[in-house]
């Protein structure tokens, strides 16, 4: 759930900054180390990305998966993305 909600909120700076400390949280939850680490550089790296505007859409946002690496995004979600932009574009 956390994936799908990282891919539809990445292009927005908030809801992008919020899964990513959703995600923290849950590893820190769940006690998996690898998963915190992986989240502290990618809140690092939000800010930067989003300054640049050098985001890989479609990444799912966890660790064990390159912070760089675009992917695929299904269509469902292709379709999230958009109203998701039309509602930060009129500041919702």
């Amino acid at each position: 759930m956390l994936s799908a909600a990282h891919i539809v909120g990445q292009t927005d700076f908030r809801m992008h900054c919020r899964v990513h400390w959703a995600m923290l949280a849950f590893a820190a939850k769940t006690r998996d180390g690898g998963e915190v680490l992986g989240q502290l550089f990618r809140l690092g790296l939000v800010p930067i990305g989003h300054l640049f505007q050098r985001l890989p859409l479609g990444n799912i946002g966890r660790a064990n998966v390159s912070a760089f690496q675009s992917m695929p995004v299904a269509p469902k979600l292709t379709e999230l993305i958009t109203i998701a932009k039309s509602m930060s574009q009129i500041g919702l």
